[in-house]
């Protein structure tokens, strides 16, 4: 005898199914949503002026800027979360995407890093780009910081 008649699998179903009118409580527990928590880092562009100070022969290094970015709702330290997110969530997480934005050709090179999770997916990003906007026309507001 064949044990999944359309019977038996009709009282499966309806034996499994919650009970209508069942409260939050007895449908087990709850499931976070999957996260979003980037830590995006920024290291230049390079100071204003490459000749060496009076009071030393080395060229100040670019400074770095961290924040911190998280969405569903949006916060972290970045001003610009709700932006950023939007953003992220436009290009299905990806970080850097295609731009038919023209930039100067000025050599002032960025460098960012982004690490964490998009929706409970790793993210690991690095690159460098040639300048300020062509990092802004290549990745939105995520590192507009």
């Amino acid at each position: 005898m064949n044990p999944y008649t359309p019977t038996a699998l009709l009282a499966a179903l309806l034996l499994a199914a919650p009970a209508v009118g069942a409260s939050a409580s007895d449908a087990g527990p709850v499931v976070p949503a999957p996260t979003t928590t980037l830590r995006l880092t920024v290291t230049g562009p390079a100071p204003d002026t490459t000749a060496p100070s009076p009071e030393s022969t080395a060229v100040p290094a670019p400074a770095a800027r961290t924040v911190t970015l998280q969405c569903d709702p949006a916060g972290g330290d970045h001003p610009r979360a709700d932006a950023a997110c939007a953003d992220l969530d436009a290009s299905q997480g990806r970080v850097d995407r295609e731009s038919g934005t023209a930039c100067i050709l000025l050599y002032d090179p960025v460098e960012v890093r982004a690490e964490g999770l998009w929706r409970g997916r790793p993210v690991s990003f690095a690159r460098q780009y040639g300048n300020s906007c062509e990092l802004s026309a290549r990745t939105g507001a995520i590192f507009a910081f």
